[in-house]
């Protein structure tokens, strides 16, 4: 139980609890940002989207920023429970690139072929088409284009606009790596210390619009930094946090009152980690049931995009709440799928790789953690 009486819960008295909306809460964020897709790809206009006018940010901007919250206290979570650096970037890669590689391969290969303005001929014999899947599927640039397809689209010439986040995930499991490695996570007084000199220019860097605009990488950076940076704080003094819904509304009060100034963004981000802590642990009851189910959020989120630009390009006349309907109702069956014949077999194949790994490469490959 989270809900203690007399007593105060803790992030810290909840967070080893297996028993919590995590996989929920994940969904949620996922179907959110097709929600945000929905309304973009019909309109082709990105002040659609919901949120934009009230919050200067899309609905699915702040469902991602969730996700890179979460992200950063599990992984960090992660690395403290694994013994080296080599199981850790193993079943980091394994979450992220079997599911991934099976998605682009199945939309550049099968999906879109018959789609394409191209020849079959034409489309297979291109090397746009085979760069798209080894370049896409490795993160390397994950907003390539294939061959003839969605040339009509409001949204033109972009088969999946979900991926490009993902690059910026695997560069916060680097930087986290590299902060273990060196054992600033180990040492308290270093974190904070690490935390301001990284995060107080981030956090400056955010009071200009340019730093947080949807399409600089300046502002990815910044924004995902600072995301997932508070996740590892919230993990490393989860002791110390209090979850009660009382600090969700005075941060939301707050984030309200921040909205004619700068610093909005910065406690928008404050509201979205605490408040993603709060509704992860906190709800009890019949809610806790989607927990027994698969962790379908990843699934839902690489297949959605290109299979809303499908509906979009065969089914004229859509409007967002209906391409949002219809998105999920079609997305979702390839989300269990992939959840239960690729991303959960793969994970539970992390010691094996590991230990393959260690066995015929320990040698240019560390197998016990080290300080740098």
């Amino acid at each position: 139980m989270a809900r203690l009486r007399g007593k105060t819960v803790f992030l810290g008295d909840v967070a080893q609890n297996r028993d919590n909306n995590l996989n929920l809460l994940r969904f949620l964020a996922a179907a959110t940002v097709a929600l945000s897709h929905s309304f973009l790809l019909v309109t082709g206009d990105p002040e659609s989207r919901p949120l934009m006018k009230a919050t200067g940010f899309s609905i699915g901007y702040h469902a991602v920023d969730i996700f890179f919250v979460i992200s950063g206290f599990l992984v960090t979570q992660s690395w403290m429970r694994r013994s080296s650096l080599l199981d850790f970037t193993v079943a980091r890669a394994l979450r992220i690139y079997p599911a991934l590689a099976v998605c682009v391969m199945l939309t550049a290969l099968v999906l879109l072929p018959p789609l394409s303005n191209t020849s079959a001929a034409g489309y297979f014999s291109s090397f746009e088409t085979f760069s798209y899947v080894i370049l896409t599927a490795s993160l390397v640039s994950p907003d390539g284009t294939l061959p003839g397809t969605f040339l009509t689209t409001p949204v033109a010439n972009e088969v999946n606009g979900s991926l490009w986040t993902l690059r910026y995930e695997v560069l916060c499991y680097a930087a986290l790596a590299f902060l273990g490695m060196s054992g600033i996570l180990a040492r308290r007084k270093w974190l904070i210390r690490t935390a301001f000199v990284i995060g107080l220019p981030l956090a400056a860097l955010s009071l200009f619009p340019i730093a947080y605009a949807d399409d600089t990488i300046l502002g990815h950076f910044v924004r995902f930094g600072l995301c997932f940076g508070l996740g590892v704080l919230a993990y490393e003094y989860r002791a110390q946090i209090p979850l009660h819904w009382g600090g969700v509304v005075f941060l939301f009060l707050l984030t309200v009152a921040m909205r004619p100034y700068a610093v909005f963004p910065l406690s928008f981000y404050l509201l979205t980690a605490y408040s993603a802590f709060w509704l992860a642990y906190i709800p009890s009851g019949r809610i806790r049931r989607f927990n027994n189910a698969g962790d379908y959020s990843y699934g839902l989120y690489i297949y959605a995009y290109p299979l809303q630009q499908v509906l979009v390009l065969t089914i004229p006349g859509l409007m967002p709440l209906q391409l949002f309907a219809v998105t999920v109702a079609t997305t979702l069956p390839a989300a269990i799928l992939s959840w239960y014949f690729i991303e959960k077999p793969a994970l539970a194949k992390k010691e094996n790789v590991s230990a393959w790994l260690k066995r015929f490469g320990g040698q240019l490959v560390p197998g016990n953690r080290t300080h740098l």
